[in-house]
C-alpha cells in the first residue's frame, strides 16, 4: 500500500512540474537569447547590508547596468536590452509582454522581493 501511494504521489508531482516546463518554455522563446528576469537582494557590493537593489540577472540584459534602488530603472533597462541585445523584434509578443510586466512594476508601490517576483510572474520566468 505504501508503494502505491508513493508511486501516486510522484506521479501527480511529474505530471504538475509538467504542465508548468512548456509555458516557461514558450516564454523563453519570446525573449530571444535572454532571460529577462529581475532579482532583489540586500547588501550587493557598495551597498549596505540593510539596503535592498534590483538587476537583472542575466550579463547579456544587465550589461553596463549597476543595481538600482528603483525597480523600475531595471524594468525599464531589461526591456530596452532584449530588443538591443538578445534578438527581440520591436513591437514583438516579447516586447509587448516585457513592457506589459514594466507596468505591473510601475503601478506597485512596493521596492521589494514581492516587487520583482511580480515582475517575473508577469513574464512567466523566474531568476
Amino acid at each position: 500500500m505504501q508503494t502505491k501511494t508513493l508511486l501516486l504521489a510522484l506521479f501527480a508531482a511529474a505530471t504538475a512540474a509538467a504542465t508548468t516546463i512548456p509555458a516557461r518554455a514558450a516564454n523563453a522563446a519570446l525573449f530571444g537569447s535572454c532571460n529577462p528576469a529581475m532579482d532583489f537582494q540586500f547588501g550587493r557590493p557598495g551597498r549596505k547590508a540593510t539596503e535592498g537593489t534590483f538587476l537583472p540577472v542575466d550579463p547579456t540584459v544587465a550589461k553596463g547596468q549597476s543595481d538600482a534602488l528603483n525597480p523600475n530603472i531595471i524594468t525599464n533597462a531589461i526591456c530596452n536590452n532584449l530588443v538591443n541585445d538578445c534578438g527581440v523584434a520591436k513591437d514583438s509578443e516579447g516586447e509587448t509582454k516585457c513592457l506589459a510586466a514594466k507596468a505591473v512594476v510601475a503601478a506597485l508601490t512596493t521596492k521589494d522581493a514581492t516587487t520583482a517576483d511580480a515582475f517575473n510572474n508577469a513574464l512567466g520566468v523566474s531568476a
